[in-house]
């Protein structure tokens, strides 16, 4: 396992940085489209990867994979975006971050329904450890918003919000499983760079479509949490794919569980409020559910 220290750090990081932008997406949510929040989310985290991405060695793809990677691109990074920011809209981030966290559920049942993972009774229970510990979350935030006359908000967890949550996760469990060839074929920051060039080209084509700025009007507070999202998009997604190509998807996959998490963490700080009961329970449940997961990998 210590061979694997380095990917297992990497997907964490990602679980917690997709936490950190979901907080700073939902600020800006009301500022601009989600098309347009897209678009410039990726193309900031583009221009962070551009300069390492030229100066790397570029393998040669093959035709059809180029277009393969280019397709996925567009899936996780456009696609999925768009589904996200339309659910961060009409939902708070820490519920949107809560059920996004069941993905590690989608990849296992999606790798193991395809043969591509071995089922596996200390997976299968280290998943449900974090998701019950995100279920408690989703509980104990359900509990405080109907005590604080915020149960309006969510109420939409029955319509467009929460439907567009649970596409998103369900393309971000199969994009994770069907990068990993290409990982293990090709090196992680060109085959990112080409990923993600391709979901800004799309993106820009969709707000052209849309009649949606490419550059909206934002505070300089905004422009803050919009450059932090670029910069947690790029670094994030590069140590996801680099991990894929290490680790086995739904492992991977798993440590999105520490995104609800570190979302409920900085809504608690942005309040000055200490943490809940509920809180600290899903983070017993969530940490202990990664340690069983990892573990059983090992083995």
């Amino acid at each position: 396992m210590q061979a694997h220290q380095p990917a297992l750090w990497a997907a964490a990081t990602t679980g917690m940085l997709v936490g950190a932008a979901m907080v700073s997406t939902s600020a800006l949510s009301s500022a601009a489209s989600p098309a347009s929040l897209a678009f410039l989310r990726y193309a900031i985290g583009l221009a962070i990867l551009a300069g390492p991405a030229l100066l790397a060695t570029w393998p040669r793809y093959r035709a059809r994979d180029a277009l393969a990677i280019a397709l996925l691109g567009v899936a996780q990074f456009a696609l999925l975006i768009l589904l996200l920011n339309h659910a961060l809209a009409r939902l708070p981030a820490s519920t949107c971050a809560l059920v996004f966290a069941t993905m590690p559920l989608f990849t296992w049942c999606l790798a193991a329904l395809s043969g591509r993972e071995p089922l596996g009774r200390r997976r299968l229970a280290g998943l449900a450890l974090a998701v019950g510990g995100v279920a408690v979350l989703l509980l104990g935030s359900a509990r405080a918003a109907s005590g604080g006359g915020g149960a309006g908000s969510l109420g939409l967890l029955g319509g467009s919000g929460m439907a567009a949550l649970l596409a998103a996760t369900l393309v971000g469990a199969a994009t994770s499983i069907l990068y990993g060839p290409y990982m293990r074929r090709y090196p992680a920051l060109p085959t990112c760079g080409l990923a993600m060039a391709a979901s800004v080209l799309f993106l820009a084509l969709y707000c052209s479509w849309q009649g949606q700025p490419l550059w909206p009007v934002f505070s300089a507070t905004q422009w803050g949490h919009m450059v932090f999202v670029g910069l947690s998009s790029g670094l994030g997604y590069f140590c996801l794919l680099w991990a894929l190509g290490r680790l086995q998807a739904s492992l991977v996959i798993a440590f999105q569980a520490l995104g609800p998490v570190t979302a409920a963490l900085l809504e608690l700080a942005l309040h000055q409020r200490l943490p809940s009961p509920a809180l600290l329970a899903a983070l017993v449940l969530v940490l202990a559910g990664l340690v069983v997961s990892t573990q059983a990998a090992a083995r």
